[in-house]
């Protein structure tokens, strides 16, 4: 199975090289790998040859003006020619087998409900420090995330639990999402919500990323507990504004697929568009009769109190 890796850059540190000697020490070696860089200041050809290889075609974009995230995951989604791509981010390291196994379970998907079905492949990941030093075995764990939630797509509405860098998507689900919307919070929210809706999410258990934790993460990990929910409690127009987002993106997303969703879907996305119009005790009726609301009675007092 010939798959693509798409790297989108901007200006990686050292980091970039365990990321790239990660790719090519996979146990599956049939893919290419594609990187768009945004416009960085610092010398990437450098970095580049510091882990040059012969094992697989590498091409190289770099862009005349910053594109910033999503518009460059756009243009690396425009380029992709082959059925199976994988996401991939700078400064985390792939462990061996992730091709192989994310692979795998495309294939046993694409068996189960057919290749024209799109597809979306995620799995747990390993926190690790900037020097790779172990934070906790189990992203999942680490934020109580629950991968498999009985709702789905209301639940992918409020929270996203597929975290980009794991992600495999099949070509149906490329073309679905490509161009994502600036409406977007990120790409990887808004391929799993794609999914969700119109094809299928599989998660693996078992970690294939070392998730690097450093200063210059965009989004990264933050352990969830009482301390963490205290602190997201003093900021609550930080909330609000979040929860804005969500509901942004869903008016979007209603929009862009509304000739593609059923009736059942609609009534789910318009529910979680007017909750903020609502009276107090209807919105919370709502979000639970839906499902719009998160794993743990701590994650649900933010949400709960700020719509």
């Amino acid at each position: 199975m010939l798959s693509e890796i798409i790297l989108p850059i901007f200006n990686p540190q050292k980091y970039i090289i365990e990321q790239m000697q990660s790719i090519y020490s996979q146990t599956h070696q049939c893919y290419n790998l594609t990187i768009s860089d945004d416009l960085s200041t610092n010398n990437i050809q450098d970095l580049l040859k510091l882990t040059k290889t012969e094992k697989f075609k590498l091409n190289l974009f770099r862009q005349n003006t910053r594109l910033g995230i999503i518009n460059n995951i756009n243009f690396l989604l425009k380029k992709s020619q082959h059925n199976y791509l994988f996401f991939c981010d700078q400064d985390d390291v792939w462990l061996p087998h992730k091709i192989e196994i994310s692979l795998k379970k495309m294939q046993y998907m694409e068996a189960e409900y057919g290749k024209t079905t799109p597809i979306l492949i995620h799995s747990d990941l390993i926190v690790v420090d900037q020097k790779l030093n172990l934070i906790h075995p189990s992203f999942r764990q680490y934020q109580n995330l629950d991968p498999n939630p009985p709702k789905l797509l209301p639940r992918l509405l409020l929270q996203n639990f597929v975290t980009g860098c794991t992600m495999l998507i099949n070509k149906p689900l490329k073309d679905l999402v490509t161009p994502i919307p600036s409406e977007a919070i990120m790409h990887d929210w808004w391929i799993a919500l794609t999914a969700a809706a119109l094809g299928k999410i599989a998660y693996i258990p078992e970690p294939t990323v070392l998730y690097r934790q450093h200063q210059q993460n965009s989004i990264g990990a933050r352990k969830w507990n009482l301390s963490y929910i205290l602190s997201r409690l003093n900021n609550i127009e930080k909330i609000r504004s979040d929860i804005q987002k969500t509901i942004i993106q869903a008016q979007k997303f209603r929009q862009t697929f509304q000739e593609q969703l059923s009736t059942e879907q609609l009534d789910v996305i318009d529910t979680y568009i007017n909750l903020p119009n609502q009276p107090w005790l209807t919105r919370k009726y709502l979000m639970i009769k839906k499902g719009h609301y998160q794993l743990g009675k701590l994650k649900n007092l933010g949400f709960f109190c700020c719509t």
